[in-house]
């Protein structure tokens, strides 16, 4: 994480002369581990927040492909908090999921005068969260709340990652890498159940698919981002069940 200061950066942290963070393994010892790991068919779910962090995590991927071929790996990157644009379009070409989670990129959490935005400096601020730019190039958007660290409400997510403002109201933070809220309904859905090797069987409301999902009070696909939150479910379906109603 970039508040405390462990991400690993490729510059050194903002008012710091040499610190850029450690990576938990070296690069070379860490790009082994998951090949050898890739060669047995695991799915690799790896923690990176850094912009050399997720370059090292990125490099491993590409090193199994090289030397085990190419195969639906679906291995995740989890966080992508601060991205360089040159490693944006190797997601999609490794096939390398970048999972999300859109309130960490919110003004009052991590922006202007918080200890992210501070510690990473102004001049790395346009790799904050790139959900647009990862979106555009082609890469699999697998969203998420990482409760506790956040709340649980998919829909605090969406107003998030739709307008990139505080929820109170306020102006908004990298306002280029907003996404709209249809492609933030599919990163929760279809895009975290690819993830996880069950767009056959959930994420959609599809003929042959387990019949979980809610009805909304409010059409958020239709009403101002301001009214996304606070959006609660009138009816919950899990498995053909109704399990709850408003």
């Amino acid at each position: 994480m970039s508040e405390p200061r462990t991400a690993v950066l490729l510059e050194p942290y903002a008012g710091c002369r040499h610190h850029r963070g450690d990576t938990f393994y070296p690069p070379e010892e860490f790009a082994e581990l998951l090949t050898k790991l890739d060669a047995r068919g695991f799915q690799c779910f790896v923690h990176a927040t850094g912009d050399r962090g997720i370059r090292t995590v990125l490099d491993a991927v590409e090193r199994a492909r090289t030397v085990n071929g190419e195969r639906d790996a679906r291995h995740q990157v989890v966080h992508v908090e601060c991205l360089d644009p040159e490693d944006t379009p190797r997601f999609a070409a490794l096939g390398a999921v970048a999972c999300m989670q859109p309130r960490h990129c919110a003004p009052e959490v991590a922006g202007p005068g918080k200890d992210w935005a501070e510690n990473v400096g102004a001049e790395r601020w346009h790799k904050a969260w790139p959900m647009r730019s990862l979106h555009t190039a082609g890469a699999v958007l697998a969203l998420s709340s990482d409760w506790n660290v956040a709340e649980m409400d998919p829909m605090i997510g969406i107003h998030t990652a739709v307008t990139r403002r505080p929820l109170g109201g306020g102006e908004p933070w990298m306002p280029q890498e907003t996404i709209n809220v249809e492609t933030a309904v599919h990163g929760y859905t279809m895009g975290s159940a690819y993830a996880n090797f069950l767009e056959e069987e959930r994420g959609s409301p599809t003929v042959g698919k387990a019949a979980d999902f809610v009805v909304l009070f409010r059409d958020i696909l239709r009403a101002a981002p301001e009214g996304i939150p606070g959006t609660v479910a009138e009816t919950v379906v899990v498995g053909g069940g109704v399990e709850h109603t408003a």
